[in-house]
């Protein structure tokens, strides 16, 4: 039997959330935001570089990731958030030479992260523009001890990373009648845990919302990520790094407007570049509904 540090990386092992899981406004003041949501990212096709290679192995990985996030605005502009994750892992390879499929997965508590934000200008009724700053620390409360067959599985293939991040973000909100238009990056700083550490990662969105009812929003958006090669006792990992970029239809429904909205996404790859030989991304798909709970003395009530 084949161990399973011999597979190759996966081109969509989030070692963070995802930025869309992470947010890009500041919640309203005296306001707390309950969300929950689902990712379903599938992976297949072997590239090196930008170029799709034979796969003999037809590998191929299923992430799920649940994802539970609460926030809470203290004053106008400042706000605080808890994103926790638990995530399942498949990844399957074929052995010829055996004639059967190995499949390694995993399933726990992924690791924590706090966010704070401030805006210095914020939305009101007279201006529709908001500019955010966020800053983060994901703790490591995930496991990275899961096996399957008796071996330790890679980092990769592990519900945490064992790793203390860090993460900074800035977006642009600008809204008008018929649409609004959001910008945002965030950059991740980790660090290792037992001689291995993930990629420092930028990631970008560009994205407009178009008013279709009082009750439904269509978006399009495009979002990126750029993501530096993993290191293993300080020697960069062959088969890591990436350029990646996603084009995103969505819809967003107003269940009970102000209070309650679910979102759908579809995230379909345009571009997609590779440092050696990793597995690409297939598409994507995430569901979210968010909760804004106003307390009293709401101060935008």
């Amino acid at each position: 039997m084949l161990p399973t540090a011999a597979l190759p990386q996966n081109c969509c092992a989030p070692s963070i959330p995802q930025q869309g899981i992470v947010g890009e406004m500041s919640a309203l003041p005296k306001t707390i935001d309950f969300g929950l949501h689902y990712e379903y990212l599938r992976s297949e096709g072997m590239y090196r570089g930008s170029n799709e290679i034979d796969d003999p192995g037809n590998t191929k990985t299923v992430w799920n990731r649940a994802t539970m996030t609460l926030g809470y605005g203290i004053i106008p502009g400042l706000s605080v958030s808890a994103i926790l994750p638990y995530v399942w892992k498949e990844k399957t390879r074929h052995i010829s030479d055996l004639a059967f499929d190995l499949e390694n997965t995993s399933e726990g508590i992924g690791d924590l992260t706090f966010v704070i934000r401030y805006s210095p200008i914020k939305r009101s009724f007279v201006s529709f523009r908001e500019l955010t700053f966020g800053a983060g620390v994901k703790a490591p409360t995930g496991s990275v001890e899961k096996r399957n067959f008796g071996f330790l599985l890679p980092e990769e293939l592990q519900p945490g990373t064992g790793s203390w991040d860090y993460h900074v973000s800035a977006s642009l909100f600008q809204g008008f009648e018929m649409v609004d238009l959001v910008g945002s990056g965030t950059f991740v700083i980790t660090t290792p845990h037992n001689g291995y550490e993930f990629g420092d990662q930028f990631s970008y969105l560009l994205a407009s919302n178009f008013h279709i009812k009082p009750w439904l929003d269509g978006s399009l958006a495009l979002s990126g990520t750029v993501r530096g090669k993993d290191k293993s006792g300080g020697m960069d990992v062959t088969d890591t790094g990436r350029s990646q970029l996603w084009l995103v239809p969505g819809l967003k429904f107003q269940l009970l407007p102000g209070y309650v909205s679910l979102q759908a996404y579809y995230e379909a790859p345009i571009y997609q570049h590779f440092k050696c030989t990793q597995l690409a991304s297939d598409y994507n798909l995430r569901l979210s509904t968010v909760c804004t709970i106003p307390l009293s003395g709401n101060d935008e009530e």
